[in-house]
């Protein structure tokens, strides 16, 4: 993916893999308060290269004639650890978990490589990959009546992801404070990590929701009638447009009627073109039929082929419909990156998502 040339005098955009298969789209398998931590000031930050900078100082400290010419860390990462972890002796504690998963997904062995990869943590591994159920599992924290439930398990998850989310926003940012407080860093050197933290608690479980259930009925159906795609299963056709079985597995897997799909859907025309990116969602309009979303263009893409592409601009915006159970979470900031087509009515279908992920990410 590259950046897209800005060829406006505006001001630039905040900028910020799950691939929908056809047998989701047939049918198949396929929040929290904020925390109240944003107390440094808007000033840009250094993050992880100030650190860098610190551990580098400290390695200096004693060169020169003195016996000992070799300087004792501020603070190791199992000192940290130790730390983190005091008086909880269970190594299956969430925390404990959270601090392990952060580890191995990120090789952490320092406070450098701790601070840089905390963002990353937040934004993209908890959204993308971070399995809730094992998680859950691991810790004791759902029966195993639960975990082999199926409805059971939604109820749960949907009842304690945003709590269970937070306990990791709030061991990143006491990560955070204790490297920033060993290593005497500047408020601005790890702002953007202190705020990223905060906001963490809100905007995670909502993305986390969005990146499994995106991009949702309305842009499946449209997906399923204008884009060449194999449907034909058995020597049957489960295309929902095309045979009566398909509506049914269509119904069942959207808990949506298909006539509702068709009202919808009535006006529609074959796209005109495609184009594949990064978009800033700038405006949620929300109704009772459907949610209207409104994005500008950050990055472009591989365009998804099968009709002409778009070239994009830098800002240029795009109008995206989905359904309307999505206009409650959907949020201005947040970061769509999708495979996209426009229909001549300018309106847009996702055929593909990619990810979805909170602006501060990057």
């Amino acid at each position: 993916m590259v950046h897209i040339e800005d060829h406006s005098d505006d001001n630039d955009i905040a900028s910020g893999n799950n691939s929908n298969s056809n047998s989701r789209l047939l049918g198949g398998t396929a929040s929290g308060d904020e925390i109240d931590v944003d107390l440094l000031p808007p000033n840009k930050s250094e993050g992880a290269d100030e650190l860098i900078d610190r551990e580098t100082e400290a390695d200096a400290i004693g060169d020169g004639d003195g016996e000992d010419d070799e300087s004792e860390p501020v603070l190791t990462w199992q000192e940290l650890r130790s730390k983190l972890l005091r008086g909880d002796a269970s190594e299956k504690s969430p925390e404990a978990i959270f601090l392990r998963l952060f580890e191995d997904r990120y090789e952490i062995e320092s406070p450098v490589t701790a601070l840089s990869n905390i963002k990353t943590f937040l934004g993209e591994y908890l959204i993308q990959e971070f399995n809730h159920k094992d998680f859950c599992s691991r810790a004791g924290l759902a029966s195993e009546k639960i975990i082999d439930d199926d409805e059971l398990w939604q109820k749960f998850a949907d009842d304690h992801l945003a709590q269970h989310l937070a306990v990791a926003a709030t061991l990143m940012l006491r990560i955070a404070m204790t490297i920033a407080k060993a290593f005497h860093l500047q408020a601005e050197d790890w702002r953007d990590v202190n705020q990223a933290c905060g906001k963490a608690v809100r905007s995670l479980p909502a993305c986390y929701k969005l990146q499994r259930k995106l991009p949702g009925a309305l842009n499946d159906a449209r997906a399923l009638r204008f884009l060449p795609m194999p449907t034909v299963d058995g020597g049957e056709d489960l295309n929902p447009w095309k045979s009566e079985v398909g509506k049914e597995l269509f119904e069942r897997a959207h808990n949506v009627d298909w006539n509702t799909i068709e009202a919808l859907t009535i006006s529609d025309s074959k796209p005109s073109c495609c184009f594949s990116g990064k978009f800033t969602i700038t405006e949620v309009v929300a109704s009772d039929e459907f949610t209207s979303v409104h994005l500008a263009a950050l990055e472009e893409g591989d365009p998804p082929g099968a009709f002409p592409t778009r070239r994009l601009k830098k800002g240029e915006p795009i109008l995206w419909e989905v359904d309307s159970s999505f206009g409650k979470t959907l949020e201005a900031g947040f970061l769509i990156d999708a495979d996209w087509y426009q229909m001549e009515s300018q309106v847009c279908f996702i055929s593909a998502l990619m990810t979805v992920t909170p602006s501060w990410v990057s």
